[in-house]
């Protein structure tokens, strides 16, 4: 039964993934010999002039400031692939036209502007305002996320007391193209075992939404060539049936992921893919290198965000592509930390850039360090050198393991001058490395000896990579007894917990000799544990080492706390959290330490249970208190659970029928989930 479920399930999967959104080309023009179809909500201003165009004035009408909006009809563009608008237009008499005539643009439009949410789109031609004769055409490419099922666009007119402008406007035309439907992959899919969970990764070339900014081939990447190799990249990630999509040499802007994921849901139902916010927001400047970054998208229907998007160095370039980011598989609910990168590209023949990805892999480590919130890292990336050379050894000597050579020691993703070459890799620590069932090269780009242009099916000159991964699923009922240390003295980093500075200027450290520390006047700072599924346990408790220096006492139960939570949203600010009292706190003044012990009620708990430190002091305040905790420990007891005693005490064997779970004994005993004999 459970084969036939499985089977079912992954078969409503592909069926899901599968169904492409429905979608008609439109070529619609207006303005050309009268208003309508197009609509006004305001006739008094808006007309149709006999000279053959919509004409906006309220000059000498004796109006109160006010505006009026001329709309075409509403237009089905979902599924869209691009969308332009041209018109014609002319203006006299404006104090600002770029302020007083505007075009916008809604996809759910309920019937007056009003009540739609509007977008406005950049009118980058304006008339001189000195002439009637001085016409301009005004050509718009429009983001596909602003266009929908009800999509209407609306020349937005408005007049103050002291600016009373006169708005021709003729041949209003709105074009789109739709999205390429499910095709099959030209290359074989990479054998990579039964993981739920897939990953995409891929060195993208140089994706830009800003295409003008593209310096390499300025002159062939124009909006068609953005449209064009934006289908191909969708039509690679559907062929996989990917959940996560980790990509490196994108544009370091926040608009080209979304625009990806947008794309993508313009081809299933539900519109479950979502672009992962990092804050890269760069100007474009002289700097090339700068404007390229790494980063994410995920199914939302399959995991969810932990924590925020880091970065895993600190200088202006690569803080923007080496990201890392840890996911949560909705139906296991276990958690892993995915990095990705794109190293130092090489040189020359002599590689003058090796020391920079030394720098690279080094980087990678002291991040994933600061920033993994789960133990289970995997790495991925275009880290420009193969297995053997020094960056890769930094890594693989810091516990790595590379994936790709493994299953097939003569794979490649790049082709250098004609050789073939693996310079785009995976690499996971020892606990992940048991979680995946495969990764393998996806050659739907490169070709050696061959451009990688050539092909309808290349859109970049690396190939793509498919990573699969089955985390340990949790049974319903399953309880797990949790003993976890945390910031021990004589470690390296508080990894696995999370900080989060929410005010102030300084935030949780860790030092060697003390554990974490905090030390910030007018500063609140948390420091969060990993989260727990705590939803069976019957015993919870937390005991920790902890003192403070230069604290008035009757002040610490106020700015030195511990908090829990049973619904850990991500971040501190973002979850809803239960103060815990502290037992036992320092004498502030000597700083010896004192151990608490915190027994925590079971109602307090549940299926994503975090714990946190809470350090918050005024900016008035008369010191600033250092706060400093060592040697955390977590535990958890399952001892009332009747099915885990069972388990517990003597040797079962778990099965799972018709859903649910099941312990069977030696002696052919059976349990239930509440441990009550059925056999």
């Amino acid at each position: 039964m459970k084969r036939i479920f499985l089977l079912m399930a992954a078969l409503c999967c592909i069926m899901a993934s599968s169904v492409y959104a429905a979608c008609t080309a439109v070529n619609a023009s207006y303005l050309s010999s009268g208003l309508s179809p197009m609509t006004t909500d305001n006739s008094t201003i808006w007309k149709w002039d006999s000279y053959n165009y919509a004409k906006a004035t309220a000059y000498q009408q004796g109006l109160d400031p006010s505006e009026a909006n001329l709309f075409t009809p509403t237009l089905d563009m979902s599924g869209a692939e691009t969308v332009s608008v041209e018109f014609q237009h002319v203006h006299r008499y404006c104090a600002s036209a770029q302020d007083e005539l505007t075009l916008w643009v809604t996809d759910n439009y309920a019937g007056s502007y009003a009540s739609s949410t509007w977008k406005q789109l950049t009118i980058s031609n304006y008339a001189s305002g000195s002439d009637w004769k001085d016409w301009k055409t005004v050509s718009i490419n429009v983001p596909v996320s602003y266009v929908g099922a009800k999509t209407v666009f609306a020349l937005h007119y408005k007049w103050t007391s002291s600016s009373t402008g006169t708005w021709e406007v003729k041949n209003f035309s709105v074009k789109s193209t739709c999205a390429g439907g499910a095709i099959a992959s030209p290359v074989p899919l990479p054998e990579v075992g039964d993981g739920r969970l897939r990953i995409f990764a891929q060195n993208l070339r140089n994706y830009y939404f800003h295409y003008d900014n593209y310096e390499s081939d300025r002159a062939n990447y124009d909006h068609a060539a953005f449209a064009k190799k934006t289908r191909q990249i969708v039509d690679a990630m559907m062929m996989v049936n990917a959940d996560i999509f980790a990509l490196c040499e994108v544009e370091a802007q926040p608009e080209v992921l979304v625009q990806l994921a947008d794309s993508m849901n313009k081809r299933v139902e539900g519109e479950p893919f979502v672009a992962v916010e990092d804050g890269i927001n760069e100007e474009w400047n002289s700097i090339y290198d700068n404007n390229i970054k790494a980063g994410f998208i995920y199914r939302k229907d399959k995991v969810k965000l932990i924590g925020a998007n880091n970065p895993a160095a600190t200088a202006a370039y690569y803080r923007n592509t080496q990201r890392i980011q840890t996911f949560e598989e909705i139906a296991s609910k276990q958690r892993f930390t995915l990095a990705m990168n794109h190293f130092k590209a090489k040189d020359s023949s002599a590689d003058q850039g090796n020391s920079n990805r030394v720098k690279n892999a080094n980087d990678l480590l002291s991040g994933l360090s600061k920033y993994a919130s789960d133990p289970d890292i995997l790495i991925l990336g275009d880290l420009n050198c193969q297995v053997g050379e020094e960056p890769i050894t930094i890594l693989t000597d810091a516990g790595y393991e590379e994936l790709i050579v493994k299953s097939d020691a003569d794979a490649y993703s790049h082709c250098y001058q004609g050789d073939p070459e693996l310079i785009d890799h995976v690499l996971a620590n020892a606990s992940m490395a048991e979680q995946i069932t495969g990764a393998g090269i996806f050659h739907i780009c490169t070709a050696c000896g061959e451009a990688y242009n050539n092909s309808a099916y290349r859109y970049s000159d690396h190939d793509a990579y498919v990573v699969a991964i089955n985390l340990p699923m949790k049974q319903a009922g399953e309880c797990e007894d949790i003993d976890q240390t945390y910031l021990q003295t004589g470690g390296s980093s508080m990894n696995p917990m999370l900080k989060e500075s929410i005010s102030g200027t300084y935030t949780w450290s860790y030092q060697s000799s003390y554990g974490a520390t905090c030390q910030d006047r007018g500063g609140e700072d948390w420091l969060i544990t990993p989260t727990y599924d705590l939803s069976q346990v019957s015993e919870v408790s937390l005991e920790f080492e902890h003192t403070i220096g230069s604290a008035n006492v009757s002040d610490m139960k106020t700015e030195h706390t511990l908090w829990v939570t049973s619904d850990f949203q991500s971040t501190a600010a973002s979850s809803t959290w239960q103060q815990l009292t502290i037992p036992t706190y320092p004498t502030g003044t000597n700083w010896t330490y004192v151990t608490a012990k915190v027994t925590v009620p079971t109602d307090m708990v549940g299926e994503n249970t975090a714990f946190a430190f809470k350090y918050k002091v005024p900016s008035d305040a008369t010191n600033k208190p250092k706060w400093e905790i060592k040697n955390l420990k977590v535990k958890a007891s399952c001892g009332a659970n009747a099915l885990h005693q069972v388990e517990a005490t003597q040797r079962a064997r778990k099965t799972i029928e018709n859903g649910a779970l099941y312990l069977t004994l030696p002696d052919g005993a059976k349990y239930n989930v509440i441990g009550i004999r059925i056999r």
